[in-house]
């Protein structure tokens, strides 16, 4: 089944909240005026009966007493009925407009009469309703007879029929003008929702997450709406945007992860297929090809270590963090670095000024990251070349500074440099992975810090962390 649209709702909330009003007011205009009528009708009896009793006269005789009414047509009107009764119902008088009928009168009436209290009720005198207002008449205290008043209902119940019809008329047409009106005013607000959702329509099909809702107004409900809307559609475009690179990035790394483990194996096999066939018939080439096993697997180690590591850091994997002595860790970092160094110049003395300052980090993480830079420093510093290791407190930061004098790095590679697997086309015969300067770049992300580097092709490079003191 088709869901109502939210226009034809709205339409039909205005007409039905209206049509609820119209009928309570109709109702009680209704009501007041029929009790105001009825009441007005009571009034106007009973007036004439006091009227006429006003006019009543005794007259005394030599033995009786006998009440004259007075000429009762006088009081009586085209639609108001007199009549006058003794006590065993026998009329007395009558206004000349009965035409000689009788008001109706009941056993039940004249026993009311008896008890001296006038009253009202309706009756029916042929097709007509008629109010009628029972007054006793009393001569020394005995009841007499009965002045009958009566009005006839029907004006009244005319009124009322035309006043039904006007209502429910005037509430039609009422209605009916506020069930076009509210079309077209629900149709003129809905229409920039209109637009919004034919522009996301159209998004969705073009898939083109550059597009924008254009909305021209004030900045309402709608206005904030397509404010939102494009809010929205900016963040899922960068969203798409920054899952496209990474994609483009994961390809690329699945790519070079697969170029950089096929050549160790294609070694590996090459070597393992010219034992099989020369067996121990030459020592030295044996040597040689184990030699060249031993060193292709060690690298494929570091590389399945690096590419561990990585995964870790693309899993949103977080390091433990406490209070890390920098100059302590330096110094333990120096004593290991000396071993690595082989015939390059070490020198670690500018880490003393970094003695007892603290940082917020992870001590395996942050020696990793150091050793990372030091062993860098020392593959690209040839025999005789100088690496050291500076540090210094600045504006609330630990620096640490690892430079060489090596080959360094030229300007257009500076910027990859710290992309995974890239290196630069005169280091790609090296024994590195091309992985460690990413590991590096997200282990100092991770404390918080930065990494930059310095270089100029053939004097040396300078790589400094930034660390925020704990």
């Amino acid at each position: 089944m088709r869901a109502m649209s939210l226009h034809l709702k709205l339409t039909f909330l205005y007409t039905g909240v209206l049509a609820l009003i119209l009928l309570v007011f109709g109702s009680l205009v209704y009501f007041f005026l029929e009790r105001n009528l009825a009441a007005e009708t009571d009034r106007a009896v009973v007036r004439i009966a006091e009227d006429l009793l006003r006019n009543t006269k005794i007259v005394e005789t030599l033995s009786l007493r006998q009440i004259v009414l007075p000429n009762v047509d006088v009081f009586a009107t085209p639609n108001t009925y007199i009549q006058v009764v003794d006590r065993y119902g026998l009329v007395a008088g009558q206004s000349v407009n009965l035409g000689g009928q009788s008001m109706p009168l009941s056993e039940e009436t004249l026993r009311q009469v008896a008890r001296g209290v006038g009253f009202y009720e309706t009756v029916m005198s042929g097709s007509q309703s008629l109010r009628i207002y029972n007054q006793p008449l009393i001569l020394d205290n005995q009841v007499i007879g009965v002045l009958q008043v009566g009005r006839s209902l029907g004006p009244i119940y005319s009124a009322l029929t035309r006043l039904r019809f006007l209502l429910l008329f005037g509430s039609g047409i009422t209605l009916l003008c506020t069930a076009t009106l509210s079309w077209f005013m629900a149709g003129q607000a809905l229409k920039p929702i209109d637009r919004i959702t034919e522009a996301a329509a159209a998004i969705q099909q073009a898939r083109d997450l550059t597009r924008r809702i254009s909305y021209i107004g004030p900045r309402d409900e709608v206005g904030r709406l397509a404010e939102t809307f494009n809010r929205m559609l900016e963040r899922l475009h960068r969203a798409y945007r920054e899952l496209e690179e990474a994609g483009a990035v994961q390809r690329r790394f699945v790519s070079d992860a697969s170029h950089e483990l096929r050549t160790p194996l294609t070694t590996i096999r090459g070597n393992v297929e010219l034992l099989k066939k020369m067996g121990d018939t030459d020592p030295e080439t044996r040597a040689e090809a184990l030699g060249d096993i031993a060193g292709e697997a060690e690298r494929m180690s570091r590389l399945v270590a690096d590419l561990l590591a990585l995964a870790r850091a693309d899993a949103g994997f977080t390091p433990a963090m406490g209070p890390v002595d920098l100059g302590a860790l330096l110094e333990e970092i120096s004593r290991q670095a000396g071993i690595l160094a082989g015939d390059v110049e070490f020198a670690a003395d500018g880490a003393a000024a970094l003695q007892g300052t603290l940082v917020n980090g992870n001590t395996d993480y942050l020696k990793q990251l150091f050793l990372i830079l030091l062993d860098n420093a020392f593959l690209y510093t040839g025999p005789g070349g100088v690496v050291r290791i500076e540090g210094r407190q600045r504006d609330g930061w630990a620096e640490v500074a690892v430079c060489d004098s090596g080959s360094g790095i030229a300007e257009e590679d500076l910027p990859k440099i710290f992309d995974r697997f890239y290196r630069a086309d005169k280091c790609r015969q090296s024994s590195g992975t091309g992985l460690g300067l990413a590991i590096a770049r997200w282990i100092v992300a991770q404390h918080g810090g930065a990494i930059n580097v310095e270089s100029r092709l053939g004097e040396g490079s300078t790589f400094t962390v930034r660390l925020p003191l704990a």
